[in-house]
Parts: structure tokens; sequence; C-alpha cells
């Protein structure tokens, strides 16, 4: 059965996007893309552009799915409460759509899509690229990072934290990271990839 994923890559300056589809054999690249604030502008001046332009995605596209970054940790206390401005944003015009959402930490989206949750920007970017058979790497990067979230979620069925979960704890964590057909699919695309 196919599904339509619209993974998101939140940000304020740059908010990256990704469609694909899944249930065949191999997942299928739809679309991808970044929606760009200005400095200048103030954060609700941003938050009216970058809603304006995740509703036009979702009527765009349909998706069935949202993937979107969990934010796991940040040093930047000022950039942490910008990004979550984005992603409340993001996740109340899921909710208005009645979208189903998952959300990955940097570390689980890696895992899975690069086999090491410490992989490099440039590996995520490498194995996207094998995985949804694309001529050239995605750009921008917060494109490729929502590529790489939406291929995640069309995984992401069976798992359990969903967007509103406040219960991401440590014994949630290891579920999530545990392997699973989707990760092992992964592995077996990219090493065919190699030969």
């Amino acid at each position: 059965m196919s599904m339509r994923v619209l993974g998101l890559d939140p940000g304020t300056a740059a908010f990256g996007w990704g469609v694909v589809d899944a249930g065949g054999a191999r997942p299928v690249h739809v679309a991808h893309g970044a929606l760009r604030t200005a400095a200048a502008l103030t954060l609700g001046e941003r938050l009216t552009i970058l809603r304006d332009g995740i509703t036009g995605l979702i009527g765009q596209h349909k998706p069935e799915r949202i993937a979107i970054e969990r934010i796991f940790s940040q040093s930047n206390v000022q950039s942490a409460v910008a990004i979550g401005a984005v992603r409340g944003v993001a996740l109340l015009i899921a909710a208005d759509h009645q979208i189903e959402v998952v959300e990955a930490t940097p570390s689980e989206l890696k895992r899975a899509i690069a086999g090491e949750g410490r992989a490099t920007k440039t590996a995520v970017t490498k194995a996207i690229t094998k995985l949804l058979a694309l001529q050239v790497a995605p750009t921008p990067d917060d494109a490729a990072d929502a590529l790489a979230l939406a291929l995640w979620g069309a995984g992401a069925r069976k798992m359990e934290h969903r967007s509103g979960s406040s219960r991401l704890d440590r014994s949630a964590s290891a579920a999530a990271a545990a392997e699973s057909g989707f990760d092992r699919a992964v592995r077996a695309a990219l090493r065919a990839g190699r030969s």
C-alpha cells in the first residue's frame, strides 16, 4: 500500500522539506526544497511565511504522514526557542489537516538512514541519494535532511512516539533505536549500491 510522506526539517532561515512515496519495492522521490525567510523579519513574520509555505506544500502534495525532527538537545537557547516555535506551527498545521505526525531525534534518523547514529551530514546525503536513486545529491542541506526524515517516516508506521508525546524517555529511545525491517532494507539497498 502506497504512502506519501512529507519530511520537515524546521528552521527559521531555511525550512527544509522533502516528499517521498513509499510502499513499493523502493521509495520514490517526489520533490524537495526549502522555504526561506529573511533575517530582517520578525519571528512572527517568519512564522507567517512558513505557515503559508507548509500549508501550500500540504495542499500540493497531499501527504498521509509528516515526519519532523524532534529537538533532542540544543545548547543555543535562542535558536531552540525559534525552532520550537517553527515546529509548533508545523505541528498545528498537521493537526488542522488531520495528518499523522512521527518525530525522530537526529541520532535516530542518522542510524536509520546511514546506519550510524553519529553519521555526518555527508554520509546521510550520500545514503539518501542512493536510496532514492537520484542523479545528483539533493540541495540545500535542509532539503536533504527533510528527505532523510521522509524516508525515515515511511518506515516509522509502528513507532510509538507520535507528535505531542512528552514521554520520550530512555526506554522509548532504546525501543526506537532497535533495528527494524526498514533499517535492514536501507542497509541492503546501500550494500547493493556499492556493488
